[in-house]
């Protein structure tokens, strides 16, 4: 319980008010689950990179199995950024020194090829059927953990 000074601050934390599905353990409440699958995508407009990277997208995107998930897309995106951090963390752990020219080509590798599956598990999943709310959440919290990679390549350099 939030106090402050003797004052029950639980009621400000309006996620705390929520029932959880079957126990306290759930993280997601029934309200949760509805809002995720009532989702609807809005997507940006296209910046002139995707424009003139689209269709390369698209030819790409036919030579993958049509029984490849489009979340395993998305996570062999995510495991180029997973490599390019660790290996730029080898290097330099505390971002604070130089690492070799080699680990900063191998980001440069990882970095276009997470940016080219990213944009293919969206083409992936609605190529066989399976696009839903659940795998967008997927997609862009990956968005989110590679940005430690992005971050790191820019320190490391």
């Amino acid at each position: 319980m939030c106090t402050n000074h003797g004052e029950d601050r639980t009621k400000s934390h309006t996620w705390l008010l929520e029932d959880p599905i079957d126990s306290p353990s759930h993280v997601l409440t029934r309200s949760g689950l509805q809002n995720i699958a009532a989702h609807k995508y809005k997507p940006g407009d296209y910046t002139h990179l995707d424009t003139f990277l689209n269709p390369m997208w698209n030819w790409l995107t036919e030579f993958l199995p049509m029984w490849l998930a489009p979340n395993m897309v998305t996570t062999m995106g995510g495991l180029h950024c997973g490599l390019s951090y660790a290996t730029q963390w080898y290097y330099s752990p505390e971002l604070n020194s130089p690492v070799p020219d080699w680990v900063m080509i191998l980001s440069g590798y990882c970095t276009i090829a997470y940016y080219t599956l990213d944009c293919m598990d969206g083409k992936q999943a609605r190529r066989t059927g399976t696009s839903s709310p659940l795998g967008q959440l997927f997609d862009h919290g990956f968005d989110c953990i590679c940005n430690l990679s992005h971050c790191a390549s820019a320190a490391g350099w």
